[in-house]
């Protein structure tokens, strides 16, 4: 970080034991040791980080141009995303992996209740029996 050699350093010491005297220096050079610590690591800390953040938006360069090589933007991912099986959808499909039948989806069940009630006009085969008897 500094560029001082040990005669820069001696001098120095020389200094602070005249000015400070013997009895004030050892408390001094703890007292400036901290704060070269503090400073030192809290320039570490930033540096890290900004190293962090600089590759994080690499990385996010990287992935928005692989996305548009490929075609893909935002709205279709949603569109895909929403296309997706749901949670009880996948849980079904794992209960039974050997079997070609499947219990209806939600959807399908919509679909064929309405398909399968009877129409209103209509009777049932045990009603005709009855009339016939």
């Amino acid at each position: 970080m500094f560029d001082i050699g040990f005669s820069e350093l001696t001098l120095i010491f020389v200094i602070g034991l005249v000015v400070l005297g013997p009895e004030r220096l050892p408390k001094a050079a703890r007292t400036v040791g901290y704060w070269m610590g503090r400073a030192r690591s809290t320039f570490n800390h930033l540096r890290n980080e900004l190293e962090r953040e600089a590759l994080n938006q690499d990385m996010r360069e990287r992935m928005e141009s692989q996305m548009r090589e490929m075609g893909l933007d935002e709205d279709s991912i949603r569109e895909a995303r929403d296309n997706l099986l749901s949670e009880q959808e996948v849980a079904r499909a794992r209960r039974r992996p050997s079997t070609l039948e499947h219990e209806p989806l939600e959807h399908e069940t919509r679909e064929h209740d309405t398909s399968h009630s009877p129409s209103p006009g209509a009777e049932h085969p045990e009603s005709e029996k009855k009339s016939n008897d």
